[in-house]
């Protein structure tokens, strides 16, 4: 079993909704978990829209590859793509940023999108 820090996002549509069905669908599998609030943050680029965001925190019982591979099949499914990527829309963004208390993703682990919201689940 794995200890993992998943930061989500949304930047077009109904981004409420998309991150709240994102969280609701990880607790299905992830066990023991800790979130944020739903905030909004500002591109990290500058150059596109603003995003919701939030963290969650939680176990799973494969490996982090797995999940990995789990979160960017489920990102698809939500409409993500190239076209997207092309126009700056990302209907959903699903990161491990920290694995067993490694930072998986340096950038992301420092940028405020992903700061407000583990600070949050620091506490608790």
């Amino acid at each position: 079993m794995i200890s993992v820090v998943i930061s989500i996002g949304s930047n077009c549509g109904d981004r409420e909704a998309t991150i709240r069905h994102a969280i609701d669908w990880l607790k299905s599998f992830l066990m023991q978990t800790e979130c944020s609030d739903i905030y909004e943050t500002p591109c990290a680029n500058n150059m596109g829209k603003s995003y919701l965001n939030a963290v969650i925190r939680g176990y799973y019982e494969g490996n982090g590859e797995e999940l990995d591979d789990i979160l960017k099949e489920k990102e698809r499914e939500m409409g993500r793509n190239s076209k997207c990527r092309e126009r700056g829309e990302v209907p959903l963004d699903m990161d491990i940023v920290v694995c067993n208390n490694e930072i998986w993703k340096e950038w992301d682990f420092r940028q405020r999108f992903f700061r407000i919201g583990f600070s949050q689940i620091s506490k608790a």
